[in-house]
């Protein structure tokens, strides 16, 4: 990952130089270089913006770290007598966003805000969540790591975003009360150090784990996460299943979701059961199983279709699914899909459609859930194993890209189904 070589990481050897350097950077890339603006003009504007973030002596090492990196941008990167950037540095400081993605994420969170959040009422953070949430695939500009620019972030965009509906729709006595609930919203969203330059949300406060964590009593802070690096030079975490571990349970239709979830968490990912998610539509979507897990600056979503039927699986199940997962906002890396048996159409659908698919050729019942374990758990650790390390950085970037390609063709889908 090549970054500028006049880059220093003694300018975020702290948390407060960290952010400042960060918010300079997400300037630079989405703002500055876009526009070709003087380094005077970057300069006042970053640092009249930490300015009303931080106070004291954070502020100041904010602003001298900030300064110092837009000092050197401008004397390496910068042509003063054609008034333009040098081609490809946006790339360059892409790739330090990423290289210390972890570090920029921790003094995000330390001065994180969160005492505007839980002044709100419920309904208004709601809506707060839905607006972040909606924000990832609604932005006019976006970095690798998922840091955003919206152009005219004001009450009617975020009616727009919250809702769906037209502000302008509105009778004028709910336009006036809509729009002082926004206001509100986008005040909060100021004040908390969610929102920079009214238009810019670092990618620290879009992850899913940060947003749910907005509307519980637990204080946000800086988990460990393990680098990219670490994650290149170990195989997955890969926890061998306990050969009473499902002995005795209650039979019920949920048995098969609790044994796909606890083969991910077996590999290192988090998850939750029947997670309701939002939908580009609107409304939500229930998962069977939803899991993640960080690889260095990128969440990894796992989507799970747990069909515990006598049955077989038909085709119309799998076009069904698929829809589904083209509906969510964050559509999933990997989409497994497990059933007693598919039907040969099904199954031929399935693999086209991008799913893994796992045949048990039994349901999962009491008697037999440790057997179907060790089947999916087989499965699973041939999938994540069988990616040699050199391929996993390629996978994991591949990952981001088609990421990309799916919510562009969501967005097509959207277009062409309403």
């Amino acid at each position: 990952m090549e970054i500028p070589s006049w880059f220093k990481e003694d300018w975020i050897d702290t948390d407060a130089k960290a952010l400042g350097l960060y918010i300079a950077l997400l300037y630079s890339i989405l703002t500055a270089i876009r526009l070709n603006l003087s380094k005077d003009s970057t300069i006042n504007s970053v640092t009249v913006e930490i300015a009303t973030k931080l106070s004291g002596k954070d502020a100041f090492e904010a602003s001298k770290s900030a300064v110092t990196f837009l000092e050197n941008l401008y004397t390496h990167e910068y042509s003063t007598k054609e008034s333009v950037f040098k081609e490809g540095i946006a790339g360059l400081l892409v790739n330090i966003e990423g290289k210390y993605y972890d570090k920029f994420r921790k003094a995000c969170y330390k001065y994180f805000k969160k005492r505007y959040i839980e002044r709100l009422e419920d309904e208004d953070k709601k809506d707060l969540i839905t607006i972040l949430e909606r924000l990832k695939l609604k932005s006019d500009y976006i970095t690798v790591s998922g840091s955003i620019r919206k152009f005219v972030l004001a009450d009617y965009t975020l009616y727009e975003l919250a809702t769906g509906m037209n502000f302008f729709s509105l009778n004028p006595d709910e336009r006036e009360k809509q729009r002082k609930r926004m206001n509100n919203l986008l005040e909060v969203l100021n004040n908390s150090g969610i929102l920079w330059f009214k238009e810019i949300i670092p990618a620290p406060f879009l992850e899913e784990e940060f947003i749910a964590k907005l509307t519980s009593p637990e204080e946000i802070i800086e988990e460990r996460i393990p680098s990219f690096e670490a994650e290149l030079r170990t195989a997955p975490s890969l926890v061998a299943p306990e050969e009473k571990e499902f002995e005795g349970k209650k039979p019920e239709w949920k048995i098969l979701e609790e044994i796909v979830g606890k083969n991910l968490k077996s590999m290192g990912f988090n998850y939750e059961l029947n997670k309701r998610l939002s939908a580009r539509g609107g409304g939500t979507i229930e998962v069977d199983v939803w899991a993640w897990k960080r690889i260095g600056n990128t969440t990894f979503y796992v989507y799970a279709s747990c069909k515990n039927w006598d049955k077989e699986v038909d085709r119309s199940v799998i076009d069904e699914e698929f829809g589904r997962t083209m509906q969510l906002f964050n559509i999933p890396h990997l989409k497994i899909f497990v059933a007693k048996k598919l039907t040969a159409p099904a199954k031929d659908a399935a693999l086209a459609d991008g799913f893994i698919v796992i045949e048990l050729g039994e349901k999962a019942l009491t008697n037999n859930a440790q057997e179907i374990y060790n089947i999916i758990y087989s499965h699973l650790k041939e999938l994540f194993i069988g990616i040699a390390p050199p391929e996993l950085q390629r996978f994991a970037q591949l990952a981001r890209e088609f990421s990309d390609k799916l919510r562009a063709l969501a967005d097509q889908i959207e277009k062409i189904s309403g």
